[in-house]
């Protein structure tokens, strides 16, 4: 071969070769970098997806625990408003002076069975609430008004045995003025005067009082035995006719005092023309309603 084109020939080889060494590690950082990029941006897609997994399961359970606090919080205070109104009543319940024994007794041992049943639902809805147990936690706050009945039957019912307890306390006045209407009309008839129009009158004040205290017993005795239906239906209708049926009697009691009080004022009127002295006073509140 020509020396010439021999030496030519080397020197291309060698140059290629140099070039070749050069070029690989440029390839090499190359593909060392693609396969860098690649690695990274799998990773980056790995990390966002369990980030992004993460962040809505962490969404999620603040979402859950949001919820349960506000139903939590108002069954809290559903319950609280029941306990506060238990104990007023309750607290009625020990000035009543004219209902038997046996029959506050019975109520009171009734609202504190409500008030026993609120703190331990209130100790259940608070455990699980603590425990997540949502279909429990459900179930418990449904029961406040579905099951215990205590705005609808059991305040209705002491409401209405404390009017029956004030309207008793009415008759007794009542019938004490009557007893010195009698002695100070005897004691008009005595002195020559025609009373016939005043013993009339009181007549009718003594029918319309007995009337009242028939109608008010009536009443306590009709709601005494009443228990909350436990979501029957047929229950509910009745208890809600029982205490329909007790305030009107309380109403019609109302209506007997109102008219008797006229009467006690008539026979006043009546005993001062005759001068007689009435000596009592009819100072006394018609008022008896179960509202």
């Amino acid at each position: 071969m020509n020396k010439k084109y021999f030496t030519m020939i080397v020197a291309v080889s060698a140059s290629m070769a140099i070039i070749a060494a050069a070029a690989l590690p440029a390839l090499a950082q190359t593909v060392a970098l693609s396969s860098s990029v690649a690695a990274g941006v799998n990773g980056s897609a790995t990390v966002s997806g369990a980030g992004i997994k993460a962040r809505l399961s962490a969404e999620a359970s603040a979402t859950l625990a949001a919820h349960i606090t506000t139903i939590t919080d108002r069954a809290n205070q559903e319950i609280t408003r029941r306990v506060n109104a238990l104990n007023a009543l309750s607290a009625r319940v020990v000035t009543m002076v004219r209902l038997s024994t046996t029959d506050k007794n019975n109520l009171s041992s009734s609202i504190q069975l409500q008030v026993g049943a609120m703190n331990s639902l209130q100790s259940q809805i608070t455990a699980d609430a603590a425990a997540n147990n949502t279909s429990s936690l459900k179930l418990a706050v449904q029961s406040i008004t579905a099951s215990y009945r205590i705005f609808m039957l059991v305040l209705p019912q002491g409401t209405i045995e404390a009017a029956a307890d004030r309207a008793l306390t009415i008759v007794g006045i009542m019938n004490d003025l009557a007893i010195k209407f009698s002695a100070r009309i005897q004691a008009a008839q005595s002195a020559g005067n025609n009373v016939a129009a005043t013993q009339t009158t009181l007549v009718d004040l003594n029918a319309k009082v007995s009337d009242a205290s028939t109608q008010v017993m009536a009443a306590a005795a009709e709601v005494a035995s009443l228990t909350p239906d436990n979501g029957s239906s047929t229950i509910m209708a009745s208890n809600t006719a029982a205490l329909k049926d007790a305030r009107s009697k309380i109403q019609a009691a109302q209506q007997d005092f109102v008219a008797a009080r006229a009467d006690a004022e008539t026979i006043i009127k009546a005993l001062a023309a005759f001068k007689v002295s009435a000596t009592a006073s009819t100072t006394v509140s018609a008022s008896t309603s179960a509202e």
